[in-house]
């Protein structure tokens, strides 16, 4: 009698510890503890290989922490075996997107779609996700609406949503920044943003500025186009008649490719002041492996031209940057610069002593009407002993 009740009970614990740890792997999961759930399923996965939904979680998980190539393999597994598990070619789907294979990606969940029918929240996510990298953000932006409606509450959804809406809506930005120590400034810009094509968008743009008693104009137009899926150029021509310390002219034009993680481009500006004429090189990288940093670095030569002394001097310039999205809709920003810290904010009156240094410190708040406020602080100390401080507000809102 004794014997059996032991046997018994023996036989009920075994039975129960795969649920317990599925349990206890699933609610890991969910606490964002991914590292420790998938060492629990993939020990369920190795007590089990006929367990899919192991499998799935592993390479869910797989894909969580970064090990994007074995996630993909992992759904590959799965769909081998069942070729018609919805979501394990999502999951592939999404794996590839993000191994940036983004052509095969599309061609497995277009599939599904054909499929599944429209009411996966899961399937438009991953849609969306693949259509950005492959540089469609106008099917992006539609997939990512769809995916809202279905699940409003998933927060990965939403600031896919916005992102995209950010970078293909149309936009109006409003800024103002006042000056104070060795300089006493204010200005206010605003400037508009149209969707006039799925790979183009044109801006127009205008700035007041109050300095030193004299109040200057600029206004001008720009355009910002998709070249291809990795490549966009910007470019902008402003100008005002007779400003003091804001440029006459101001020509810009950039390029930027984007190759994974890095952001590798480069500029050219020219600035016409009232006798000094500019002209500037700027190559640039970024790194934002989408994490929680994102670095910018710049560096620049510029020449100036002289007209009343018929000279002309080079200079260079660095800038450094360092960005930690420390909360899901807020980042923090801290930069250093030596030489000219913002092409937008250079005067008349630096132009013979652009050997200053800056710290500068930032805040940016991602708000969930699509409405992105930012705040800046900026210390600077100049090469004639001098130093300054300047404080920016704006506010830029986008409709998709």
């Amino acid at each position: 009698m004794v014997l059996s009740l032991a046997t018994a009970l023996l036989l009920s614990t075994l039975a129960q510890s795969p649920s317990a740890d599925r349990s206890r792997a699933e609610q890991l999961a969910r606490s964002g503890r991914n590292a420790e759930s998938l060492a629990l399923f993939e020990q369920i996965a190795a007590g089990n290989p006929a367990d899919t939904e192991a499998r799935l979680w592993v390479a869910r998980l797989q894909l969580r922490v970064g090990r994007t190539r074995e996630a993909a393999a992992g759904f590959r597994a799965v769909v081998k075996d069942h070729p018609s598990d919805v979501d394990a070619r999502i999951g592939l789907g999404m794996a590839l997107t993000r191994a940036g294979e983004w052509q095969e990606a599309l061609d497995v969940l277009r599939q599904v779609e054909k499929d599944a029918g429209d009411r996966n929240s899961d399937l438009h996510g991953a849609l969306a996700r693949a259509y950005r990298r492959a540089g469609d953000d106008r099917l992006a932006l539609d997939h990512f609406t769809r995916a809202q409606v279905l699940a409003a509450d998933d927060p990965d959804l939403v600031d896919g949503f916005e992102a995209t809406a950010h970078a293909y809506g149309h936009s109006i930005e409003v800024e103002g920044f006042g000056e104070g120590g060795a300089s006493d400034a204010r200005s206010g810009s605003m400037t508009v943003g149209v969707r006039v094509h799925p790979r183009l968008r044109l801006d127009g743009s205008a700035r007041v500025q109050r300095r030193s008693g004299s109040t200057d104009v600029l206004g001008g137009a720009g355009s910002l186009w998709r070249v291809n899926r990795s490549t966009t150029l910007n470019a902008r021509l402003a100008g005002g008649a007779e400003n003091v310390s804001l440029p006459n002219a101001d020509l810009m034009a950039e390029v930027i490719n984007y190759r994974g993680a890095f952001e590798v481009g480069g500029s050219f500006r020219g600035l016409s002041f009232s006798d000094v004429g500019v002209a500037a090189v700027s190559p640039q990288l970024a790194w934002d492996p989408g994490g929680r940093w994102r670095f910018d670095g710049r560096y620049t030569y510029s020449r100036s031209s002289f007209e009343a002394a018929n000279e002309s001097t080079g200079d260079h310039s660095v800038l450094l940057r360092e960005t930690w999205r420390g909360w899901r809709r807020v980042s923090v920003s801290a930069a250093y610069a030596y030489g000219i810290e913002s092409f937008e904010d250079l005067t008349a009156d630096r132009l013979q002593s652009l050997g200053g240094n800056t710290m500068g410190l930032g805040l940016r708040i991602r708000l969930p009407s699509l409405t992105y406020v930012s705040t800046a602080w900026e210390h600077q100390w100049r090469s004639n002993d001098t130093r300054m401080d300047r404080f920016t507000v704006s506010v830029l809102q986008s409709f998709p």
